[in-house]
């Protein structure tokens, strides 16, 4: 490839596939042995270019074929659709470029390599489209706005071939799948993949993206709802939010027009329809559902108007699937969009605007706050918060506050729970004084008919109760959130799940909570969302995301690598947007100075690469190749300042002035602007690594001896287990999967191990071939020993179908029932998921339970691990014990199984002691002690002077969590020393010195078992 081609080449693997994702070069020619003129001949090149590679980026060549051919900036774009025996494949696009003086400067796109499969479905359409409707009608993925299920429909459906792992970038299966869009045309939509062999679920997510002719529908989609269309009087008789609508559809209309000539979202002159006060919206929101863009009141300023469209225009260029980094990018390209029409037009224009300072917070941002519990001990620790953005502003003075768990009746009518706050208070003594904690019930929202009502209905209980400040306990599958349009009257906050059960599991518990930043920047340049009173104030920071705790770099710790929002689509996009907040007003930012190149060059040259070359699998690193071969595409040519005209009712045609041409020297700040931001750069702190974490720690701290009471190496095979099984289909003659002993496991593991399989076989077709099931391997009974830390361990490795296959351990204490070994009682390694449920089509009959499931991440297999189980937390010493290992299954579609050995009951003994010597003995030698390791990280690294300083210490030690304490210093002067918890410790100081760099060291002091250890890190203080 490199060897055919002319000039310097980059070549850029695509994750999911390890072939070639992008092919270019600067000032090269990829095949220049063929001249290419016109279009046809730029096509002919093209196909010859995959005459010879093809293969390299993943497909054959005779399953590619050439869809298109169009000129565009600089050259042409000739498009390619992959498929495999007449089925398209998912996502699978290749796109070549070949610019004017003939050279093929780009190849870039995704294809899925080494298909081979049966390509005719067992499921049918008309059965796979009902089962789409099934699942989303269950569960509908947008659980932080929930809307009425009524109205589902398959509005589309394709037999496709389909990568597992693709938006994920990660390895995964081709199978023959149906892919359906399920929609109300509300605000429901949501694409479906389901296996077309079984019909079960594949994969999921949201399409929700949270001549000019337009209309305007009050409260749905209508005939009779109509009341505004083009040609009408404006603003007549329209509300100050159907009129700031039908304008901001207007002004992204004329921007996209004027500056690049596409006549509306698809192209072709589509219609801008938009639906004011959508009740089927969970308020405060806005979404463009594929029909029509929704707005609650209140959430209708220009940038918002103009980002929901941006999702439209999104759909029908790149296409980004809305998961992972490709749907980050797809959000941020709506706030890219968003922000541009806000800076060109004339309307919500909050002053001032002028260029942001680097690492400063506006001070239209709330800022982010530090939470932690001081106590009790078994709960302390950091939180993950958020302040609500409609209540007191929280400063850099510390609140110690009592948080009591508030308790109330429960409501049938509602659906509540007691620790929700829909009623009023039945402990309100306790928290007369006090602050109060309360979970957060989206469920049912108290019976209110918006968010913000609900949150303010459970602020008035607490008020009446005498509370102080309230805390809400988050969902769980969600990150903590602002809880927008609410208005609180006393302080209020949001923190994790997690840290929500802590909170409960106390009861009463003390907080430490204070202002984490200092927000000093008056500008409101690159605030998003900071015109809709709804929403309280701006929603995110494309110049500084970390304000608003989202990432502005891939490796900021605020990287957000779980499944829940889409794979952290509202999150992660900071770092698209950041890039071009930094392209578009220059900075040097993570040691990178990037150049301004002003607004009209930036515009240009991100739509080339979104209509060019994205496509919709494309990541962040494909966006830094698209963005290099976008400005080299527009180097020379002529392009278009930003314009969007001026009108009563929003933009108006207007010929374009001619920017300032694009230069090389814009190209390389392009670049720098991509190295900031780290486009290119894995983010290797998601760790999508094994299942089960290694490093397994001592069993027994310094000074005790482990003792085996009772073992299994499964060396003689399974002699005195016994099992059971729970065969779902039985009566249609299936069969259980029995525990086999075998000495082949995988992994490099010796020996012999018990073995419950999770075949890729079966039917999911509720017949003799379906092995939805449940198969127990059961121990004998084991007493549990009395002595210090009781536990049970054993090793494992784990290669299930995620969601639908899995397994646990359970117990049967003197007797009784088996029930599952929760999570909070393992030590090491825990179950980290919940099966799905029947109500998702999963026929295991243990969905719900939680269990070990899936594969290592990025990987299609597991690996080993150790897992520690406090026996205390389930059984008193003494007691009679059995374990039972389930491997439950739905009816198909398995990996490979659990494999299990080394099952042990271990307890800890303390050493026997020697007769005290006459004289003291010596402290232990320095290697007695065991290894520890300190990182320290200072919070902001640069502040003005007098300003807080956090520095956030982590101590570490492979043989258990040191405790102790840790000294702090500043250029060799004591700050603070204060005691770890669980091995972490916060100390907050104010920045006195005068400006200059500081070392600030942070020494842990070790213990008689642990050694001292220490870190540091820069300081930067302004004047």
């Amino acid at each position: 490839m490199k060897d055919d081609a002319r000039g310097t080449i980059r070549i850029t693997e695509e994750r999911a596939t390890g072939r070639v994702g992008f092919a270019r070069t600067a000032s090269g020619d990829l095949l220049p042995s063929v001249d290419a003129r016109t279009a046809t001949q730029a096509a002919a090149k093209a196909g010859a270019y995959l005459d010879e590679y093809a293969t390299a980026f993943g497909a054959r060549r005779g399953e590619l074929r050439q869809t298109e051919v169009r000129e565009a900036r600089g050259g042409w774009t000739v498009e390619y659709a992959q498929s495999y025996r007449g089925v398209p494949v998912f996502a699978g696009e290749l796109r070549a470029h070949v610019d004017r003086q003939g050279d093929l400067t780009a190849v870039n796109g995704f294809a899925v390599p080494g298909l081979d499969l049966d390509t005719t479905p067992r499921v049918s359409k008309a059965d796979a489209a009902a089962r789409a409707v099934r699942l989303v009608g269950a569960s509908p993925s947008d659980k932080r706005t929930p809307g009425s299920a009524k109205g589902l429909e398959a509005v589309a459906n394709d037999l496709m071939v389909y990568r597992m792992g693709t938006t994920r970038g990660v390895e995964g299966d081709a199978v023959l799948a149906w892919v359906v869009e399920v929609s109300n045309r509300s605000d429901v939509r949501e694409t479906v993949i389901l296996d077309a062999r079984t019909g079960k679920k594949i994969n999921r997510w949201s399409m929700i993206a949270h001549n000019l002719s337009r209309e305007l529908y009050e409260s749905k989609l209508a005939p009779a709802n109509l009341v505004w269309k083009e040609g009408d009087a404006f603003p007549g008789g329209l509300d100050e939010d159907q009129a700031a609508e039908v304008a901001g559809a207007g002004e992204t209309y004329w921007m996209f027009m004027n500056t690049f000539g596409r006549d509306s979202y698809d192209g072709q002159g589509a219609k801008m329809v938009t639906v004011n006060n959508d009740p089927a919206i969970r308020c405060p929101n806005a979404n463009w559902n594929g029909v029509s863009t929704n707005y609650c009141s209140g959430v209708s300023s220009d940038d918002t108007v103009a980002h929901e469209w941006g999702h439209a225009y999104t759909e029908y260029t790149s296409g980004l699937i809305y998961q992972w980094q490709s749907g980050a990018m797809n959000e941020a390209y709506s706030d890219i969009w968003g922000e541009t029409v806000d800076m060109l037009n004339d309307r919500y224009n909050e002053t001032p605007d002028t260029k942001r300072i680097e690492g400063d917070c506006s001070v239209q941002s709330p800022p982010l706050i530090s939470v932690e519990i001081t106590a009790p001990a078994n709960v302390a620790g950091p939180c993950e918060a958020v302040p609500a953005s409609g209540g007191p502003t929280f400063t850099s003075e510390v609140l110690t506050p009592q948080v009591v768990v508030g308790l109330d009746a429960e409501d049938p009518e509602v659906d509540d729970v007691p620790t929700d706050g829909c009623s009023p208070f039945s402990n309100a003594a306790a928290i007369d004084g006090n602050w109060v904690f309360v979970d957060e019930n989206l469920n049912t929202g108290c019976g209110e008919d918006s968010l913000a009502a609900y949150y303010e209905a459970v602020a008035g209980n607490a008020i009446t109760a005498g509370a102080e400040g309230i805390i809400f306990g988050g969902d769980p599958e969600f990150a903590p959130w602002d809880m927008p349009g609410a208005t609180f009257t006393i302080p209020a906050l949001q923190v994790d799940g997690d840290s929500g059960t802590r909170f409960k599991t106390a009861g009463t518990s003390t907080a430490r909570i204070s202002a984490s930043t200092t927000n000093t920047d008056e500008s409101y340049r690159w605030l998003s969302g900071e015109a809709d009173p709804a929403f309280g104030g701006a929603i995110r920071d494309m110049w500084n995301p970390n304000c608003y705790g989202d990432p502005g770099k891939v490796s900021d710790e605020e990287y957000y690598c779980d499944t829940t929002d889409a794979g952290g689509v509202h999150t992660n996009s900071g770092v698209v947007n950041h890039a071009y907040a930094l392209l578009v007003d220059g900075s040097t930012y993570n040691g990178v100075t990037v150049p301004a190149i002003g607004l009209d060059k930036a515009a240009n040259i991100f739509w080339q690469a979104q209509l060019e070359y994205l496509t919709p699998s494309s990541d962040f690193a494909d966006l830094a190749d698209a963005l290099a071969s976008s400005c080299t595409d527009l180097v020379g040519e002529d392009i278009n300042e930003v314009t969007l005209g001026q009108s009563a009712t929003g933009g108006s045609q207007a010929t374009p002035e001619l920017a300032d041409p694009i230069t090389t020297a814009d190209c390389a700040a392009v670049d720098k602007a991509s190295q900031a931001v780290e486009l290119a750069k894995d983010p290797v702190q998601c760790n999508f690594g094994p299942l089960l974490a290694k490093n397994t720690p001592s069993l027994c701290g310094t000074g005790f001896t482990s003792k085996v009471t009772w073992s299994e190496d499964f060396e003689d095979g399974l002699a005195g287990w016994t099992q059971d099984e729970d065969v779902v289909y039985a009566d249609e003659g299936a069969t259980g999967i029995d525990w086999v002993p075998t000495t082949s496991a995988p992994g490099g593991h010796a020996g012999g191990v018990a073995f419950g399989a999770d075949p890729t076989t079966g039917s999911c077709l509720a017949d003799a071939e379906d092995i939805s099931g449940r198969n127990g391997l059961i121990s004998p009974s084991v007493t549990v020993p009395a002595g210090t830390s009781p536990r049970l361990t054993f090793d494992h490795y784990v290669a299930t179908e995620a969601e639908y296959d899995g397994a646990n351990v359970k117990a049967s204490v003197n007797g009784g029932p088996f029930t599952v070994i929760p999570a909070s009682a393992y030590v090491f390694n825990g179950p980290g998921a919940v099966l799905a449920t029947a109500e998702e089509d999963n026929t295991n009959p243990m969905g719900g339970e939680v269990a070990f499931t899936g594969t290592d991440g990025g990987e299609i297999n597991g690996s080993w691990g150790t897992s520690i189980i406090d026996l205390a937390a389930i059984a008193p010493a003494g007691a009679s014990v059995k374990f039972r290992f389930d491997m439950g299954r739905d009816g198909c579609n398995g990996v490979d199984g659990w494999y299990v050995d080394n099952v042990k009951v271990q307890v800890c003994e303390k050493n026997a002691t020697t007769p005290t010597p006459p004289n003291p003995p010596n402290p232990p030698a320095p290697d007695e002690k065991d290894q520890t390791r300190t990182k320290v990280k200072v919070k902001p690294v640069t502040v003005e002077r007098g300003e807080q300083v956090k520095v956030v210490t982590v101590v570490k030690s492979r043989a258990g969590t040191p405790r102790g304490e840790v000294r702090v210093k500043v250029d060799g002067k004591k700050i603070d020393t204060v005691r770890l918890s669980k091995g972490r410790a916060v100390v907050t100081f104010k920045a006195t010195w005068k400006p200059g760099k500081y070392t600030v060291k942070v020494t842990y002091l070790g213990t008689d078992n642990y050694k001292r250890s220490s870190d540091d890190a820069r300081l930067r203080i302004k004047g």
